[in-house]
């Protein structure tokens, strides 16, 4: 780009040079002058006087004198460049010589002006007359200014869009980075330092993405393999005589069954692709309550009566599901509401619990965070990834799922739900 910008000011200037005027040496007061001693010459001598009278009158910059001979010094005495001026201008024959000094600021203002005939002809030149004009701001310069102004800016854009789009795709991939989705790698372009810093994020993507498949894969081993002592547990409890002994080993197998299903769900559901298609929002928030209301729980919904949507219903209703059953655990009413927005849906499950600090509440939403201690409770009833699965439905399909105070008591856990929301990547 430089080397384009150079050669094309080269090939300007080149051209400018080339047009360029070639104009006599000297003012050009100095044309008029040559002009009028040429014309004077050319006139009879019985005709000069009145022709030099009719051009003092019609041009007061200047103050012809005709003379019967020429009265300056030899063309050889004392060169003097403005005299040149005048006498190239007048060609052969005639002689010129100046009879002023410089004033400092032009040439002199007075000369002598010698005839091929002998007659001479003093001049006088006004002041102000020999100072040269200031020079107008031509349009090829500001056609120049503006072209060299285009091609910095454009450069400039250029260089800066090269570095800063590359810089920008990197922050995008980094803040956008999930271990739920496995977006395509960053390309590695731009500087070097952009180009190093993507190649290493790509590397360390990979490698967080590897730790998190053995985290899932041995999670799930260990969760599959407790379910066979379990059921060999429950097998050796009936032979247990004393009937209390038996319910407590009964409850609390049936706890564990209960942790490991949920734990497997949660880390086979993590690899699962979604069944996207067109249902009845409302209907199924209404079922939801009804079934938790039907075994004693109260619990309502509020909410419009139809809302077709398109999404995967039953992960929608396990995460929804997820909510309720918090919200029932900690508090004694819990109400189900759905509102629309222009973009988006809202699902809110409210209960009037003992809630969650605000502190807690982004913690809780990661996978294997309980929030028993948060709520004032010091039992634990699950591995705590009711909150963590219904956060990832929500982001699969484009939403997310937010805590927020139940004034003046309780907690609202928030579903948002784009109206169209893109496919999840599986």
């Amino acid at each position: 780009m430089a080397g384009v910008i150079a050669l094309l000011y080269l090939i300007l200037a080149i051209a400018l040079y080339l047009q360029a005027p070639r104009n006599w040496p000297g003012p050009p007061a100095f044309e008029t002058i040559a002009t009028i001693s040429k014309l004077v010459a050319q006139t009879p001598a019985g005709q000069r006087q009145a022709l030099i009278a009719t051009a003092n009158g019609a041009d007061q910059r200047f103050a012809f004198t005709l003379t019967e001979s020429f009265s300056g010094r030899s063309p050889g005495a004392a060169p003097d460049p403005d005299r040149g001026g005048i006498a190239r201008r007048l060609g052969d024959g005639f002689r010129v010589t100046p009879l002023s000094e410089p004033d400092g600021r032009g040439p002199p203002r007075q000369f002598a002006i010698g005839f091929p005939d002998g007659a001479g002809l003093e001049v006088t030149i006004a002041a102000g007359v020999m100072e040269p004009p200031p020079r107008p701001l031509s349009v090829l310069v500001l056609a120049t200014i503006a072209l060299v102004g285009l091609n910095v800016g454009a450069l400039t854009l250029w260089a800066s869009r090269g570095i800063t789009a590359p810089l920008a795709r990197f922050a995008s991939a980094a803040e956008e980075f999930s271990i739920d989705r496995d977006p395509s790698p960053l390309r590695e372009e731009g500087p070097a330092e952009v180009r190093t810093a993507a190649r290493a994020l790509n590397r360390l993507r990979d490698r967080i993405h590897a730790l998190f498949a053995d985290r899932t894969r041995m999670l799930a081993a260990i969760s599959h393999d407790l379910r066979t002592p379990i059921t060999r547990m429950r097998l050796r409890v009936e032979f247990i005589e004393d009937g209390v002994l038996r319910g407590q080993f009964t409850r609390d197998l049936a706890h564990m069954d209960t942790m490991v299903q949920g734990a497997l769900s949660y880390l086979r559901d993590a690899n699962r692709r979604e069944k996207r298609a067109a249902f009845d929002l409302s209907s199924l928030l209404q079922t939801i309550s009804d079934e938790f209301s039907d075994i004693g729980h109260e619990i309502q919904y509020d909410g419009p009566r139809w809302i077709v949507v398109t999404g995967d219903a039953q992960q929608l209703e396990r995460a929804v599901t997820n909510l309720v059953e918090n919200a029932v655990r900690y508090g004694t009413q819990t109400i189900v509401r759905l509102n629309e927005e222009t973009e988006s849906l809202l699902i809110e499950v409210a209960d009037d619990g003992p809630g969650i600090p605000e502190n807690d509440r982004q913690r809780l939403l990661e996978p294997f965070m309980r929030g028993d201690e948060a709520r004032g409770r010091i039992d634990s009833e699950g591995f705590g990834l009711g909150l963590a699965i219904a956060q990832s439905i929500a982001a699969a399909h484009g939403g997310n799922l937010t805590l927020h105070d139940n004034l003046p008591r309780g907690l609202i856990a928030r579903i948002r739900l784009l109206r169209h929301a893109p496919p999840s990547q599986p």
